[in-house]
């Protein structure tokens, strides 16, 4: 059954993508040092992943540390189709996407894209992640924060720290 569940939602969100009109839409790309701005979904987004190698015990993991924090998320989808992964963005989603030659800066471990509406209220998102970056501690759980609406916290030990050698596990919203 769950199999069925996954099926039509991976159709679903193909129809979604492709039948959609363009949404007019804001875009916040972090990692911005000052973008601390806060976003919230107005249900559940879905994770599809279109990275191929990407160490999914890794992503399960973030997700777990934010359930934990009372965050939710309609589901995975561990190996997105080609004609989802080929769009920008699709509503309601978090694509998790690698970072191709030049994308990031040689500083920059991932960046998160985040789409929202004129009310503020979270439409997509889209991580990049560099291949040699993804085992950097808590940078998955860091760029999965900012796909779920959160901007950078400047706290020390804050998971939304903006600089990696100052996060930590705390998480609050100041």
């Amino acid at each position: 059954m769950d199999g069925v569940r996954r099926a039509l939602r991976v159709v679903f969100l193909i129809a979604v993508a492709f039948m959609m009109q363009p949404a007019k839409v804001h875009i916040d790309e972090l990692p911005a040092k000052e973008s601390q701005k806060h976003y919230s979904w107005d249900r559940p987004p879905t994770i599809v992943m279109c990275y191929n190698d990407f160490p999914m015990y890794l992503l399960y993991r973030a997700v777990d540390f934010w359930e934990m924090r009372g965050k939710e998320i309609e589901g995975i989808i561990p190996s997105g189709p080609i004609g989802l992964c080929a769009v920008d963005y699709i509503p309601n989603t978090i694509i998790v996407r690698r970072a191709q030659y030049d994308q990031l800066l040689p500083d920059q471990l991932a960046i998160t894209r985040r789409m929202s509406d004129e009310n503020g209220k979270m439409v997509a998102a889209v991580i990049i992640f560099k291949q040699e970056k993804l085992h950097y501690n808590l940078i998955i759980e860091h760029e999965l924060g900012h796909a779920l609406g959160y901007g950078h916290v400047n706290k020390h030990k804050h998971i939304m720290n903006p600089y990696h050698e100052r996060m930590g596990l705390n998480f609050w919203i100041p």
